[in-house]
């Protein structure tokens, strides 16, 4: 019997159920029914029996793992030596410019700025760059940060300023963690206890790391005590280099490699990349049926190949699931296929092509390079 199936029977004692068992034990001979004095005087009890069964019931499901969540998940959670992924801030980078398209140099720390729109985001500048640009923190958490670039209006008056301007997005944000990726990493198998840098100790320092989307680790990859560390960050895709140095300062500061200042073991040279993004084009023919428009049916197949590299992505961290060691990861021309096939209105498609080869591309992942995929043109004839 599972909790589950448990909490289900408990709950299924409701009003009517002890109400009977109660009316049961009442001699025949006495009126039982509604609005008589009996009833009305067993009533409440039942009633307050099938609140305890459905209160019991929640705590047979919230006791475990598989089935617990919001704050009781959380509780597990401490219990294994984690806890739930909170919300992050995007950092962006911006310029200030003045009436002439120079950068200007009295924009300071702290100064805030917002977005265009009915519903701006508001952001705080963090630093300042040598080149006068700025990097600004959003005031709201979440990945909605993620997704704007242009124009900025300043909140703090700033009479030399012109024209202000985001041009990139440096350290994504992400949303807190669901229960069920949550529960899914409590349950997850692992049959090595995080230990003195081994390469659970690792991963477990930067799943720690709010900033890190996802990372492999590759141990003695240069030598004797070497450790490279290729991150992603939660957009899952190639770290900035903001990133990466914001990585290495917590792992092992770069003015003192080696030496345990981060969360590095001492001598424990770790080196922090980001892979190389690899860009994939991808052209199919497809034939759509007579009730569809294959103007309307191209947006949705383009989605639905971008969902796909974005699942891929998903799971470019994971080691190899029969040996735990290494990693692989294979964009399936026949998987794309059924992807297309799922779109409605697509009544047969080609295979379609890789990069105009009728091959699949695996990603190379060794001590000198490791490759992420990401979506190229995406060419739709039909």
């Amino acid at each position: 019997m599972t909790p589950e199936i448990l909490a289900s029977q408990i709950e299924s004692q409701n009003f009517d159920y002890y109400l009977k068992q109660m009316m049961d034990k009442v001699p025949d001979d006495i009126d039982k029914r509604q609005g008589s004095i009996i009833y009305d005087a067993l009533a409440p009890a039942a009633m307050l029996m099938a609140n305890q069964s459905l209160t019991m019931g929640m705590l047979i499901r919230e006791a475990y793992i598989k089935t617990a969540d919001n704050e009781f998940l959380d509780y597990r959670a401490v219990e294994h030596g984690t806890s739930r992924q909170q919300a992050t801030f995007a950092e962006v980078k911006a310029k200030f410019l003045d009436s002439k398209g120079n950068p200007i140099g009295n924009v300071e720390i702290g100064d805030r700025f917002a977005s265009l729109g009915d519903d701006p985001i508001f952001y705080k500048v963090k630093s300042i760059n040598d080149d006068l640009t700025g990097i600004l923190e959003a005031e709201e958490v979440g990945v909605r940060s993620n997704s704007y670039l242009g124009q900025i209006l300043p909140v703090t008056p700033n009479d030399e300023l012109s024209w202000s301007e985001i041009i990139e997005v440096i350290v994504p944000a992400r949303d807190a963690e669901t229960d069920d990726h949550l529960r899914e990493r409590l349950l997850a198998s692992d049959s090595w206890i995080a230990y003195g840098g081994n390469i659970s100790d690792y991963l477990d320092m930067l799943s720690k790391i709010s900033t890190v989307g996802g990372a492999q680790v590759y141990p003695v990859w240069n030598g004797g005590g070497t450790v490279k560390l290729v991150i992603i960050d939660n957009d899952l895709r190639a770290a900035s280099t903001e990133l990466l140095t914001q990585v290495k300062n917590e792992i092992d500061p770069p003015d003192s490699p080696g030496l345990g200042y981060g969360l590095a073991p001492i001598d424990h040279m770790v080196t922090v990349v980001a892979p190389e993004e690899v860009t994939i084009d991808v052209s199919v023919d497809i034939q759509v049926d007579v009730q569809s428009d294959i103007e309307v049916v191209k947006p949705k197949i383009i989605e639905a190949i971008n969902d796909y590299f974005l699942l891929k992505r998903q799971s470019w961290h994971n080691l190899n699931k029969l040996t735990g060691r290494g990693y692989s990861l294979v964009i399936y021309r026949s998987q794309i296929l059924g992807e297309v096939m799922k779109v409605d209105g697509v009544v047969d498609s080609s295979v379609p092509l890789l990069n105009s080869a009728e091959e699949d591309i695996s990603m190379i992942f060794n001590n000198q390079l490791s490759q992420l995929p990401v979506v190229g043109e995406v060419v739709i004839n039909g």
